[in-house]
């Protein structure tokens, strides 16, 4: 507990230094003229003093944070105030027919609400190194089984603020060594990431090729909307019976190690075994993942099961 309140904390402290636009612009456009380990180290130091839970991986120069919860500051932004709650839900005190007196200590389906972020932060390019930022936000709502990401229209106002936060706070730890970022080039991170082809699985059916691609790219952007239709509806998640899409996402979720392990065992190769393809092949093995895909119908194959043996 005392973790959360240090990086709500944090957290609330690096958005008000985010005040300063002056440092916001030379975060946004600054490399760094160091050796890589210093500049993805410090990067990395910071993006876990802030959001703890992450996987790191060195040689692509990559973190990505696992989902957490924002805790809203007192501010503008913040959607626990009263005031907020309540214009969310369309109420409002000057409204024709509006009975305050009813409404007091009512609760909201917005109260309710949860907002969730989370962090790719990237160190590319050579000597000076670029650090790019980027974050995603996503809602919990009453009933749901588990958050849905928010895009484009429903893209939050909060969230540059914190990605500004993230980006300033980096800086300020390599502000010796920026230089400014001559020209800059806006790529999305879509274009940076190819897809991948579906002929490099040779050894498997062409649809559970196809199928096996499109699960590494949705895993490497993390990309938990692009993965759901990727698993069957009883998709099973645990020796212990779990089973279900929905269940098996917001478990894995939790644990982001467990897209890591899913990554590696479809890079690891994999193989028919009956009307199966597994990753690995072969028999299961006591305490190793393996990722199974089935056909359903003639042409349409989905992961069934993605357990650690026992």
């Amino acid at each position: 507990m005392a973790r959360r309140h240090r990086i709500i904390f944090c957290a609330a402290f690096l958005l008000g230094a985010c005040g300063n636009k002056k440092d916001v612009e030379h975060a946004k456009h600054s490399v760094y003229d160091t050796d890589f380990a210093i500049v993805y180290s410090t990067a990395l130091d910071v993006t876990r003093n802030l959001y703890p839970t992450l996987n790191e991986n060195p040689g692509p120069g990559k973190i990505s944070t696992a989902w957490h919860q924002v805790q809203f500051a007192n501010n503008q932004d913040d959607l626990q105030s009263q005031q907020t709650l309540a214009a969310g839900q369309g109420y409002s005190p000057t409204a024709a027919g509006y009975n305050n007196a009813g409404m007091i200590g009512a609760p909201t389906r917005l109260a309710y609400k949860r907002y969730f972020i989370r962090f790719d932060v990237t160190v590319t390019g050579g000597r000076p190194w670029r650090v790019k930022v980027q974050g995603h936000a996503s809602e919990w709502e009453p009933g749901a089984a588990m958050p849905s990401e928010l895009r484009g229209a429903q893209r939050p106002a909060w969230l540059d603020g914190r990605i500004d936060a993230l980006n300033v706070a980096i800086y300020k730890r390599l502000k010796k060594v920026a230089v400014p970022l001559k020209e800059e080039v806006v790529v999305s991170v879509e274009d940076e990431m190819p897809k991948t082809d579906p002929s490099t699985f040779a050894n498997v059916p062409p649809g559970a090729a196809k199928r096996l691609a499109s699960i590494k790219d949705a895993l490497v952007k993390r990309d938990y909307t692009a993965l759901r239709p990727q698993l069957d509806e009883n998709v099973t998640w645990s020796l212990g019976g779990g089973t279900g899409a929905d269940a098996a996402l917001a478990t894995w979720q939790a644990d982001p190690a467990t897209f890591e392990a899913m990554q590696d065992v479809i890079a690891g190769g994999c193989a028919v075994k009956g009307k199966e393809v597994r990753c690995p092949g072969g028999d299961p093995q006591v305490g190793k993942f393996q990722l199974v895909l089935t056909l359903e119908g003639t042409t349409d194959w989905k992961v069934t099961s993605f357990v650690r043996g026992e």
